[in-house]
């Protein structure tokens, strides 16, 4: 799983200024956290559904929940 988040998911969450990083794996399911644009961009939805949760499921398979939790990104305080 980890493999497949470093490896695949990263990279291409990086080239739209998001990340993916995983909080848990049970039997039954799997917890990851995305920031950035996958969070809450424009396409955030599809980045997902038709990239992110695809690409767990090929590890995972169709029996095991998937659950991706968004990062709220912080303002940066001006001194």
């Amino acid at each position: 799983m980890q493999q497949v988040i470093n490896d695949v998911l990263n990279p291409l969450l990086q080239n739209d200024a998001s990340s993916i990083e995983l909080l848990g794996v049970t039997e039954a399911e799997v917890v990851v956290r995305v920031t950035g644009r996958a969070a809450f961009g424009v396409g955030a939805e599809f980045v997902r559904t038709g990239v992110i949760e695809p690409a767990l499921r090929k590890v995972v398979g169709d029996a095991c929940a998937i659950h991706i939790k968004k990062t709220i990104p912080t303002a940066k305080r001006r001194a």
